[in-house]
C-alpha cells in the first residue's frame, strides 16, 4: 500500500487545518496532515491516526471516507478522510511544515494548495463534498 495515501481533514467550527510544507518537493505549498501508507499500518485509517499524531501531535479518530482520487506526489492515489480531534496540543512537526493555519475553504482557495486539495476544498466550496 505504499503507493497509497491519507488525507485528513480535520475541522473545527467551520475551519480546517492546512500545514504549510517544507520539505523540498512541494516547498511552500499548504495541505491537511497527510502520509503513505505503511506496511505497519492496518488499514487507512490507522494511517490517518499515525500521520496526523507524527505531522501536529493531535490523537484523532477518522470518521469517514470523504473523496479518493490521483496523487500529487509520491504515491499513486490518495483518500481524504474527516477525523476528529480527541486530544493533544498542537504541535507541528518542523522537519515537514513550517507553519500552520485553520481556514475556511474560501480562505483556503486562496492559498498556494497542493492540487489534489484545492480539487478537494472547490469541491467543498461547491457542496459535492460534505464533512
Amino acid at each position: 500500500m505504499k503507493s497509497h495515501g491519507i488525507v485528513a481533514i480535520i475541522k473545527r467550527g467551520k475551519k480546517y487545518l492546512l500545514l504549510k510544507e517544507r520539505r523540498d518537493l512541494m516547498f511552500g505549498y499548504w495541505r491537511p496532515p497527510c502520509g503513505r501508507m505503511e506496511k505497519t499500518d492496518l488499514n487507512e485509517e490507522a494511517t490517518v491516526v499515525r500521520e496526523v499524531m507524527e505531522e501536529t501531535n493531535l490523537k484523532v479518530k477518522p470518521k469517514e471516507k470523504l473523496w479518493t482520487t490521483k496523487a500529487d506526489t509520491k504515491v499513486k492515489t490518495i483518500t481524504f478522510w474527516s477525523a476528529k480531534i480527541i486530544g493533544g496540543d498542537l504541535k507541528i512537526d518542523k522537519k515537514e511544515s513550517s507553519d500552520f493555519k485553520w481556514v475556511t475553504p474560501d480562505e483556503a482557495l486562496k492559498l498556494e494548495l497542493f492540487p489534489g486539495t484545492k480539487k478537494f476544498f472547490e469541491k467543498v466550496k461547491l457542496g459535492k463534498i460534505k464533512i
